[in-house]
């Protein structure tokens, strides 16, 4: 039986791509993968001149800038003739990385052109000037009604193996790694502060680009990225994971389907999970109202087993069959 062809374009983010076209080939796709990750942009003939004519005479520092774009759009579209034929799937995740005009482009390269915001509509508002682009256009949150946008959640990669490490309950070991936001960096020292008073072993990064104004010694500051599989590691050697709710966000993050498949307990700030069908207090406790002391009991109850049905029905494999059948 003939594969069908299926394209992949997404920033270079991590070892995401690698993650996303492992599994699309488990499925049994046959994969092209196009990043942004380009080839980085030199001047041509004249242009340095003309850009420091332009820049220092004229007063125009676009120029440069028009040229870095023109050479951008020039590589991808270069990337998308090297495969040769029609495509029955391309993905495009996070499209508002990539020019209007190379999108179209895609569009007459497949029967069906899929969009997946995996980060806040409002927190890249540019985005909405992409929904119409798309045969549907998939996000992680709850959105107003669209003819062609689409809420779906994130999920867990299923072509890894599962974790079969069993929770403990005396000192469970406290997992999060995220990025530097100081919106919620208070928040984050509160429940170091509150959580510390229980027999718990804390395991909290926090990657920053630009050193933050004050640190908590409970938190490993780190400025190198963990790669995705890394983060898997540290997901498998822990108990409970933490999730502290970005405040432009309208969904959930993909800790707790990690939580799901890896069978970790989650403690998180994000009330929308009670709404979900794999929602158990036993599983997940939601910090509201300055409930901290309610954590002791959490921490001491068992892990609460979900039906197998729940769990396949947050993996890659459901993900995929419903962005491309949807």
């Amino acid at each position: 039986m003939k594969k069908e062809r299926f394209l992949l374009v997404m920033p270079d983010y991590s070892d995401f791509p690698k993650l996303f076209l492992d599994n699309l080939e488990k499925k049994g796709f046959d994969t092209y993968l196009i990043t942004d990750k380009l080839p980085k942009f030199r001047y041509k003939g004249d242009q340095s001149i003309r850009n420091f004519f332009v820049k220092n005479i004229l007063r125009n520092k676009e120029y440069k800038q028009n040229l870095i774009n023109q050479h951008n759009l020039s590589e991808l579209n270069k990337s998308l003739s090297e495969i040769d034929g029609k495509l029955d799937y391309i993905l495009v995740i996070r499209p508002d990385n990539f020019p209007i005009s190379f999108v179209k482009n895609l569009k007459e390269k497949t029967k069906k052109l899929i969009a997946y915001q995996w980060d806040g509509i409002e927190k890249f508002p540019e985005v909405k000037n992409y929904f119409n682009l798309f045969d549907t256009f998939f996000c992680f949150e709850k959105v107003e009604s669209e003819y062609n946008i689409k809420s779906i959640t994130n999920f867990y990669f299923d072509h890894l193996p599962p974790s079969q490490k069993v929770y403990n309950p005396e000192k469970p070991l406290l997992y999060f790694v995220g990025l530097y936001w100081k919106s919620r960096e208070e928040k984050i020292h509160k429940f170091i502060d509150q959580v510390s008073r229980f027999p718990v072993e804390l395991s909290i990064f926090i990657q920053y680009f630009k050193e933050p104004e004050q640190k908590n010694n409970k938190i490993k500051y780190i400025q190198n990225r963990i790669t995705f599989e890394e983060n898997l590691e540290f997901v498998k050697n822990s108990d409970i994971l933490l999730d502290f709710v970005d405040p432009l966000h309208n969904g959930l993050s993909i800790r707790f389907f990690e939580g799901i498949y890896y069978k970790k307990k989650v403690i998180t700030d994000n009330i929308m999970v009670k709404n979900y069908d794999f929602y158990h207090p036993d599983n997940i406790f939601v910090v509201e109202n300055d409930n901290y002391k309610n954590i002791e009991q959490f921490l001491k109850a068992p892990y609460h087993e979900l039906s197998e049905d729940i769990v396949k029905k947050y993996g890659f494999s459901s993900w995929i069959k419903q962005i491309t059948t949807g």
